[in-house]
């Protein structure tokens, strides 16, 4: 019997799948559309709280967050933290520098890298943000036990990995057959074979 845990959301009941000809595509069961219903519903800028502190927009918001735990930080090693594209990121690395929220400075040990950090205004704003989506985590995951949250974060982690390694394996493959590749796809592909020590090579 299917386990009723997978069936039972309050979407899946009010929107049963259309019975308009052919077998339609169970979003409910794509684990990609699940999740990214679950990342809209929680974006920091739609939180009332965030939204009277600051009206920064979510790639601001996701820069300073990364900034704030990871500082100094190079711009490129916040773009694999966050996974957003390197223009997306210096998009909003030049929106917190106007709005005085962090420096850039370059990097000592590679003049082609820059480190970001917070400003003292950044860092409040930062400690701001962090404690109330800190305590909105906490209510959240108060469905689960503490064995479900670390099995969550487990599962979330290998999921993770293996779309990285997917992504960049098809990327490795486009290269091969000749088709150029976009920015993100050239990125993906450096930081899977920093992170993973592969030996992917290009022919």
């Amino acid at each position: 019997m299917e386990d009723d845990r997978l069936t039972s959301g309050r979407r899946k009941l009010t929107f049963p799948l259309s019975k308009a000809g052919g077998a339609p595509f169970d979003l409910e069961m794509h684990l990609p559309f699940r999740l990214a219903v679950l990342v809209n519903l929680l974006q920091a800028q739609r939180d009332p709280q965030v939204k009277g502190m600051t009206d920064l927009g979510l790639r601001e918001l996701r820069v300073l967050l990364n900034v704030g735990a990871y500082m100094p930080v190079r711009a490129a090693d916040i773009g694999y933290q966050t996974r957003l594209d390197p223009g997306t990121i210096s998009r909003g690395v030049a929106t917190l520098v106007e709005r005085g929220y962090v420096t850039v400075s370059s990097d000592p040990t590679d003049q082609r890298s820059s480190l970001v950090e917070l400003t003292d205004s950044g860092r409040e704003l930062y400690e701001q943000v962090a404690g109330v989506l800190g305590q909105r985590a906490t209510e959240i995951e108060q469905v689960l036990d503490a064995g479900e949250r670390e099995m969550l974060f487990d599962f979330l982690a290998r999921l993770e990995d293996k779309a990285e390694e997917v992504l960049a394996r098809t990327a490795l493959e486009r290269r091969r057959e000749g088709q150029p590749l976009s920015a993100d796809q050239r990125e993906m592909l450096r930081w899977y074979r920093r992170t993973t020590g592969s030996k992917m090579e290009d022919g």
